[in-house]
């Protein structure tokens, strides 16, 4: 695990570099139960997924009604009222955890964070798809630090603003498996056929290349056997030819 024990840096004023940190911790149940009662359900999701505000006042644990509060875990996930001494949807996996992932800065370390993430991901991408925000429903002011609308989301490059990625995962270039639309018959008829051939299209590919190479060389070769054999022909023909007649040809010029 790198960097899980950011107070301690802190104290000795030292930047972390990765030493003396141990193996990832979980155990799993073990946990806050106060804090955490259970894991989120299908029902909770789909509350969430029913609020109509991403954002309900300043972008922090206190907000109510908040899509995005009640999806980051500050709010129930049955009310959609702020309550910070408990944890839900996507925190509570994390107390659940009771490990590596429970610490801010050492969680994105246990490889269950980005299966976890890549879940809460596709709730924000459900939530986009049903409403259909406008940009301008992200927050241009009052968030924390570097969250406001038009900032730049760091330390990625190149540079994005926070607001370019408030719309769907499919202007993006990415979809979801699960989210996708249902096919036509139409296209369930021809899917598994193109699936087949996107599999063996460099093979193709590859064999038409040589077949053309192939066939040009023998074309070549053909042209080139055709064209030796003419001349030799033409070469090997008599200046005199038997079948002309020779009788009345004079070479004596008239003076």
């Amino acid at each position: 695990v790198i960097c899980s024990q950011s107070e301690e840096y802190n104290s000795r004023q030292e930047l972390c570099n990765g030493t003396n940190e141990g193996p990832i911790l979980r155990n799993p149940g073990n946990h806050d139960k106060g804090r955490t009662p259970r894991l989120p359900t299908s029902a909770d999701v789909e509350f969430c997924l029913s609020l109509t505000q991403y954002e309900t006042g300043s972008m922090d644990r206190m907000a109510n009604f908040s899509f995005r509060n009640t999806l980051e875990g500050f709010a129930s996930p049955s009310t959609a009222i702020s309550n910070v001494s408990q944890s839900g949807l996507h925190n509570a996996l994390h107390i659940y955890m009771n490990g590596s992932m429970s610490q801010v800065q050492g969680s994105a370390n246990d490889p269950v964070f980005i299966p976890h993430h890549a879940f809460v991901d596709s709730i924000y991408e459900q939530w986009l798809r049903r409403h259909k925000p406008l940009r301008e429903v992200y927050p241009e002011a009052n968030a924390p630090i570097g969250h406001n609308r038009e900032y730049y989301m760091v330390p990625f490059i190149p540079l994005y603003r926070n607001g370019e990625f408030f719309i769907s995962s499919k202007e993006l270039g990415y979809d979801y498996e699960y989210l996708l639309e249902p096919a036509s018959p139409f296209q369930a008829f021809f899917i598994p056929y193109l699936e087949q051939a996107r599999q063996i299209w460099p093979w193709l590919v590859g064999a038409g290349v040589i077949g053309a190479i192939i066939s040009m060389t023998i074309s070549g070769l053909i042209k080139l056997g055709t064209r030796k054999k003419k001349r030799t022909s033409e070469e090997t023909q008599p200046l005199l030819m038997e079948g002309e007649n020779y009788q009345h040809i004079t070479y004596q010029s008239h003076l």
